[in-house]
């Protein structure tokens, strides 16, 4: 009989070691087993509540960086873009060459050719997706932004037609006149009169003459009624002296600001010089030979410098720019959002207090300012080389060398500024990243000191539980073989 009892030897609070032993060799060996110090939200104590807030503001952190990936996504695209339509750009310049006409004017078709192609990249460049998502319309992104080079020029009211139209109304095709202006002469006073209130053909600015035969007047330009009907009197009251000058002032339909001058001067050379007309025999006929003189330079103007001019009219009431209401009678050639700040139009929360904003639009000024400037060449048509031909293109060079200058560059919507205010953008972006990535790391090292259970510890406690557990067992296993009997 075995009388091993409580007081001889405790087996209740020995069970009761061992057993909370064996259950702190089990935690131990799950925690090195799955690296988690803790298994539920309880076992964790007073830990809890800051691992709660490390995770928290780790899965903020995570949403910000999810953000910043798909900013950058959007980044690289435009980065790609806007490098090939700086480059698109340049070639652009490199078409608009004066007098380079080349063999037979094969450089005109070439220049007609090459804008053709390059319209269509420029279009398929401003038509960029992201799996689906379209990048050039603002926060409109579900639809192209540009509609399709065929639709564009060759629509019901594409731009070829529409040129046409314009062409006709500012060259006096169907009023019978050159460029608008109706021609009387009567004995001896020229009179020039804008046919109409309307914003075709020219439109007299100036009229101005030197000595003291000739006279010339005409109204000033009223800003507030700019196309208003203008007239224009010169009058010869006597034989003026070699070298006297008459200049009618002038503007054309791409651009009214801006005065060009037609100067003639009197001689007595015959033939007559360029730019000249002949001295008469008395006023009436000095001022025919005036009066011959402006209608040969308006009606070669017209055919020329005005058409070149009328076709640039016609792009920039086709491709409205941000803001601009495009005439009515043209195919809508943009589709996407209208926005005064393009950049706003699309933006990302990229921390607590940080937003970045990266939208582009097509119809910002550098893109349609391209846009306009290859169309205009597209439609033109300038071969077979001649005068006239020859004429027309110097005419859009001229523009185009304008409009596409360099000098732009630093013009709000131009392709440079717009590529500068995403690069700040990108930068932005990158610096908060990198705080992001910095501080996760700190995060995630402080929510690893709370949660994960260090092996190398772990497997001490282990040894040196396992070592305790061995000795209680053998220590329990003797006593319990300990009796009376066997000790006498």
């Amino acid at each position: 009989m075995t009388i091993i009892n409580k007081s001889l030897y405790p087996v209740s609070s020995t069970l009761s070691t061992i057993s909370k032993m064996s259950k702190q060799f089990e935690n131990l060996q799950l925690q090195l087993a799955t690296g988690n110090r803790y298994n539920t939200l309880a076992e964790m104590g007073s830990d809890r509540v800051h691992d709660i807030n490390l995770r928290n503001r780790l899965s903020r952190i995570e949403g910000y960086q999810a953000n910043i990936l798909t900013v950058e996504n959007r980044m690289s695209f435009y980065t790609n873009g806007l490098e090939r339509l700086d480059e698109i750009e340049g070639s652009a310049r490199d078409l608009a060459v004066p007098n380079a006409y080349g063999t037979d004017g094969i450089n005109l078709t070439n220049a007609r050719n090459q804008a053709t192609n390059l319209l269509k990249e420029v279009i398929d460049v401003l038509n960029t997706d992201i799996t689906g998502q379209f990048i050039f319309g603002g926060n409109k992104s579900d639809t192209k932004p540009v509609s399709s080079f065929e639709d564009i020029m060759n629509g019901p009211n594409g731009f070829v037609r529409y040129t046409e139209n314009r062409n006709s109304e500012d060259m006096g095709t169907v009023a019978g006149n050159s460029g608008r202006i109706d021609q009387a002469l009567a004995a001896d006073t020229i009179t020039l009169t804008e046919d109409g209130d309307h914003d075709f053909g020219f439109k007299i600015a100036s009229v101005t003459t030197t000595g003291t035969a000739i006279t010339g007047t005409a109204a000033p330009v009223d800003p507030l009624q700019p196309d208003a009907e203008q007239v224009a009197t010169i009058t010869a009251g006597g034989v003026p002296a070699k070298g006297d000058t008459v200049t009618i002032g002038v503007t054309f339909p791409h651009d009214r600001e801006t005065v060009q001058y037609l100067t003639f001067t009197a001689t007595d050379t015959d033939p007559v010089p360029e730019g000249g007309f002949a001295i008469g025999a008395d006023a009436d006929e000095t001022a025919a030979n005036l009066d011959a003189a402006i209608a040969g330079k308006l009606e070669n103007l017209t055919k020329t410098d005005l058409r070149s001019s009328s076709t640039y009219a016609a792009a920039d009431g086709f491709f409205n720019g941000m803001g601009e209401t495009q005439d009515p009678n043209a195919n809508a050639w943009y589709n996407g959002q209208d926005s005064t700040n393009p950049r706003q139009t699309v933006s990302a929360n990229i921390d607590e207090s940080t937003k970045t904003q990266y939208g582009v639009q097509a119809n910002e000024k550098g893109f349609v300012e391209l846009i306009k400037g290859l169309a205009v060449f597209s439609v033109s048509e300038l071969s077979p080389l001649d005068e006239e031909n020859a004429g027309r293109y110097d005419a859009l060079v001229d523009i185009q060398r304008s409009r596409l200058s360099e000098d732009n560059n630093a013009q709000t919507g131009a392709i440079e500024v717009i590529t500068m205010e995403l690069g700040i953008a990108a930068s932005t972006v990158n610096t908060v990243k990198e705080r992001h990535s910095q501080y996760g790391a700190q995060l995630e090292t402080m929510l690893a000191e709370i949660s994960e259970a260090p092996k190398e510890e772990v497997a001490m406690m282990l040894l040196t539980l396992q070592t305790q557990l061995q000795a209680s067992y053998q220590a329990t296993a003797m006593a319990s073989q300990l009796s009376l009997v066997n000790y006498l």
